[in-house]
C-alpha cells in the first residue's frame, strides 16, 4: 500500500514537471533553430548565477563555521538566546529582509553611503543574512557531537588552538561542510526575489532572467534558452550536492556535557567575542529596522485583511498538499522518492512557472487555475523541507513496531492510526508549520505565474514598496514578520519536545 501510494505521488509529482516542461519542448519543435543559439548575455548571466553563489556560499560558511566555533567553546548567559535569534531569518520573507536592508543601506536608509546595497555586494549581504545563521546552528550542533574525552586528551597533550581544531573540531565540521555548502549554493543559485529586487541590469540570475524574457519582453525564445540551460544548471548542482551529501554523516555523542580547556586565553576570547557581534551585526539589524518602523505603521485595512486571509487560504492549502506528497516519499526514501522530493530544485520554480505560464495563458487564462498553480507550485518548494522533517520521524519507527502490527493483522489504516501516527504527530505538526511559513511568505510564485487580481501579504508589501509607500511597507512587514517568526518558534519547540 505504502508502495503504491509512493509510485502514485511519483507519477503525479512527474506529470506536474512534464506540464511545466513539455510547452518548453513544443516551442524548441516549432521554432527556428537559428533562435536558439546562446549569445554572450545568457552567458554573462550564467557566470554572475555562478558567482553571486559561490561568494554567498563562502561567506555564509566561513563565518558561520568560525561562529559556531566560538559559540561551541563559551558556555555563557546569552548563547542560547543568541542561537534561537538564528532562527528567526529562516522564517523571513524575502521581501521583508530586503526591507529591512533598504531601510538600512537604501538611498534614504539609515546609512546610505555605508554599503552599495544595489548589485552583487547587496544580493550577497541577503544570502549571508539568510544562510549565515542557518550554517552557524548546523554547525554548532555538530560540534556538540564531539567526544568529551577527546578535549580532556588534547588538554593533556598539550595541544594548542589550531592543533585541537585540526585534531578535534575540523573532523566533526568537515563531514557537515559538504552538505551545508552544497545546500546554500543551490539555494543561492535559484535565488529569485533577492537578485530581482536587489540586482540590475548587469547583476541577473537564470531565474530573473527567464522571469525578465517571459513577462517583461515576451521574449519566449530567449526565455527557453535560459529554461533549459537553467534544468541543465540545476540537475548538475543537484546531483554533485547529492555526491556529497552521502558523506555528510556525524556520529552523536554519547554525553552531551563538554568541558573545554582551549577557551581561556585572552586572544581567544576577544576573537570569539569578535566573531559573534560580525555575526549578529548581519543578523539582527535588518529585523530591528523592520520592527522599529512597522511598530509606528502597523495597520489593519480592509485590503491588508484580505491579503492576511488569502495568505493563510494559499499557506494552509500548501502545506496540505506538501505533506500529502511527502507523507510517501519520507517512509519509502528510496533513490525516486527523493528524487521527487527535489523536484523544484532539479526543475527550479522559474523554468516550471515559464511552462505553467504558457499552459495557463494559452487554455485557461483564469483565476482558479493561476490560484491551483501558485499552491502547487509552494508545495514542491516546500516539499524538501517537508519530507526531511518527516523522514526523521520515520526513523523512530523500528522493526518491532512493524513486525508488531503484522502479528497483530493490523490494516494499513490501523498500521497508520496506532503505530505511525503516535511517533510521527510531532514531526508531522513541524512539517506542517514549516510548509506554511514557506508558503506565507512566498513571493516567487504570484510574481511567476500572475496574480489575476490576488493580493497576498508578500504581494501587498511588495506593491507599497513599489509605490514608495514606506510607511504602509514597513506595517505590512511588521505584520508578515510577526506571523512567521510566531509559526517558526512553534515549529522550533515542536522539534525540541520531539
Amino acid at each position: 500500500m505504502a508502495s503504491s501510494y509512493s509510485r502514485i505521488v511519483q507519477a503525479l509529482i512527474a506529470c506536474t514537471i512534464l506540464a511545466g516542461l513539455l510547452p518548453l519542448f513544443w516551442l524548441v519543435l516549432h521554432s527556428a533553430v537559428s533562435t536558439f543559439a546562446l549569445d554572450r548575455s545568457i552567458f554573462s548571466v550564467l557566470l554572475f548565477t555562478l558567482e553571486q553563489a559561490f561568494l554567498s556560499t563562502v561567506f555564509s560558511l566561513a563565518l558561520g563555521m568560525f561562529t559556531a566555533r566560538a559559540l561551541a567553546r563559551r558556555d555563557f548567559l546569552g548563547r542560547k538566546a543568541i542561537l534561537q535569534s538564528f532562527a528567526l531569518p529562516m522564517a523571513v520573507p524575502a521581501i521583508v529582509a530586503i526591507l529591512g536592508l533598504t531601510s538600512l543601506f537604501g538611498e534614504s536608509g539609515i546609512f546610505p553611503h555605508f554599503f552599495e546595497l544595489y548589485g552583487l555586494p547587496g544580493i550577497v549581504l541577503a544570502h549571508v543574512f539568510f544562510n549565515l545563521p542557518m550554517a552557524t546552528r548546523i554547525f554548532f550542533y555538530g560540534l556538540q557531537t564531539a567526544q568529551p574525552e577527546n578535549f580532556r586528551l588534547a588538554a593533556q597533550l598539550n595541544f594548542n588552538e589550531p592543533a585541537i581544531f585540526k585534531h578535534v573540531e575540523w573532523p566533526l565540521l568537515k563531514t557537515l561542510l559538504p552538505n551545508v555548502g552544497a545546500l546554500i549554493f543551490l539555494l543561492c543559485s535559484a535565488s529569485f526575489i533577492i537578485v530581482l529586487t536587489l540586482g540590475g541590469a548587469s547583476s541577473t540570475t537564470l531565474e530573473v532572467a527567464i522571469y525578465q524574457s517571459l513577462r517583461m519582453d515576451f521574449d519566449l525564445p530567449r526565455a527557453l534558452q535560459l529554461a533549459l540551460l537553467q534544468i541543465l544548471l540545476s540537475a548538475v548542482l543537484v546531483s554533485a550536492a547529492a555526491q556529497m551529501i552521502k558523506a555528510g554523516i556525524v556520529t552523536p555523542a554519547l554525553r552531551q556535557n563538554i568541558r573545554r580547556f582551549d577557551n581561556q586565553m585572552f586572544a581567544s576570547k576577544l576573537f570569539d567575542v569578535c566573531l559573534s557581534v560580525v555575526a549578529l551585526a548581519i543578523v539582527l539589524p535588518p529585523l530591528i529596522a523592520v520592527v522599529a518602523q512597522g511598530l509606528f505603521h502597523l495597520h489593519f485595512t480592509a485590503l491588508t485583511m484580505q491579503a492576511l486571509s488569502t495568505s493563510f487560504a494559499v499557506a494552509l492549502l500548501s502545506a496540505v498538499v506538501a505533506l500529502l506528497l511527502a507523507w510517501p516519499l519520507a517512509k519509502v526514501n528510496d533513490a525516486p522518492s527523493q528524487i521527487a522530493s527535489l523536484a523544484a530544485f532539479i526543475v527550479p520554480p522559474a523554468v516550471l512557472a515559464t511552462g505553467w505560464f504558457l499552459l495557463i495563458f494559452r487554455f485557461v487564462d483564469n483565476a482558479f487555475t493561476t490560484v491551483a498553480f501558485i499552491i502547487l507550485l509552494n508545495s514542491l518548494m516546500a516539499l524538501p523541507f517537508a519530507v526531511s522533517a518527516l523522514r526523521i520521524g520515520f526513523a523512530r519507527i523500528t522493526r518491532d513496531h512493524l513486525k508488531l502490527a503484522k502479528q497483530l493483522n493490523f490494516s494499513p489504516w490501523q498500521i497508520f492510526q496506532n503505530v505511525e501516527l503516535p511517533i510521527l504527530r510531532r514531526p508531522l505538526a513541524q512539517a506542517f508549520l514549516m510548509a506554511s511559513v514557506l508558503s506565507l511568505g512566498d513571493l516567487t510564485a504570484i510574481t511567476l505565474l500572475g496574480s489575476h487580481g490576488i493580493i497576498t501579504l508578500p504581494s501587498l508589501l511588495h506593491i507599497e514598496m513599489g509605490h514608495y509607500r514606506s510607511g504602509d511597507a514597513a506595517g505590512t512587514a511588521l505584520l508578515l514578520l510577526i506571523i512567521c517568526g510566531g509559526l517558526t518558534f512553534v515549529a522550533e519547540k515542536t522539534y525540541d519536545q520531539a
